[in-house]
């Protein structure tokens, strides 16, 4: 097992449908565990925090290594195995895994022993 652990986490916003974000986390990670919790945006309108922890992710880290033609992308952390990536969550809704450096993303904390691709 090379990946220990993910934490994903993503921002729903009141113009978004919150069925259809996770509906598109589900259909690039598969089955996860995930829990939302609901906040009060600043005109009174619903805001959704939407994140899974998910162990013993080899599965998951694979579907990323591919997506990404074995380099992906991710920023290193500042632990041995660390590494953290944003997706965006447009993009993934539509089928599309891309990483991107704006605000409206899919984060990603990734933990592995080794490197993301290679054990």
């Amino acid at each position: 097992m090379r990946c220990r652990y993910v934490e994903i986490s993503v921002i729903i916003h009141a113009t978004e449908s919150l069925e259809r974000v996770l509906e598109a986390l589900r259909n690039f990670f598969g089955p996860l565990p995930i829990v939302v919790e609901v906040y009060e945006g600043h005109h009174g309108n619903p805001i959704y925090l939407a994140t899974s922890y998910v162990e013993g992710c080899d599965g998951l880290l694979d579907k990323l290594c591919a997506a990404f033609s074995g380099e992906v992308p991710a920023s290193r952390g500042e632990g041995e195995g660390l590494y953290y990536l944003r997706l965006d969550k447009q993009a993934l809704a539509r089928g599309q895994v891309r990483a991107v450096d704006h605000d409206d993303v899919v984060r990603l904390k990734i933990r592995t022993k080794g490197d993301l691709c290679t054990g």
